[in-house]
């Protein structure tokens, strides 16, 4: 399996702490097509983040924001949803299917919830198809 192909990037909130045990290593050798990418709040990726990571020959990019409830910074994840969505939209406009952008919202410390979620968004991807390799500037 190609895995430049099947790229996946996950942009995550350091706050889910998906990984505080050290446990990050593992978790990528069973999926080497992953990029993960903390961040101090998922309310700090910006639109354009997104739509470069898959320019830059992402196949699809998942947002991971804290549930409603855990949000350390009350709002981080509302703002995060809101770019992912503005993101999608300009997918739209310029015909590349939008569900390669998604927005999830995890309960912290909940790597089960993350395979199972990583295991439908690669299956999605897979069923629309290879986005074609970035282009050379």
């Amino acid at each position: 399996m190609d895995t430049q192909r099947n790229k996946i990037v996950v942009f995550h909130c350091r706050n889910l702490r998906l990984f505080s045990n050290g446990g990050q290593k593992d978790f990528l050798k069973a999926w080497p097509n992953l990029s993960l990418i903390a961040v101090p709040c998922s309310g700090k990726i910006e639109a354009h983040f997104l739509l470069k990571t898959l320019a830059s020959g992402a196949q699809g990019t998942l947002v991971l924001g804290c549930a409603e409830k855990a949000c350390q910074y009350l709002e981080g994840s509302m703002r995060s949803r809101k770019r992912v969505d503005y993101a999608r939209y300009w997918l739209d406009k310029i015909g590349i299917a939008s569900e390669r952008i998604e927005f999830v919202r995890i309960w912290p410390v909940n790597k089960q919830a993350l395979e199972a979620l990583l295991k439908e968004f690669t299956s999605k991807l897979q069923s629309l198809g290879a986005l074609g390799a970035p282009e050379k500037v």
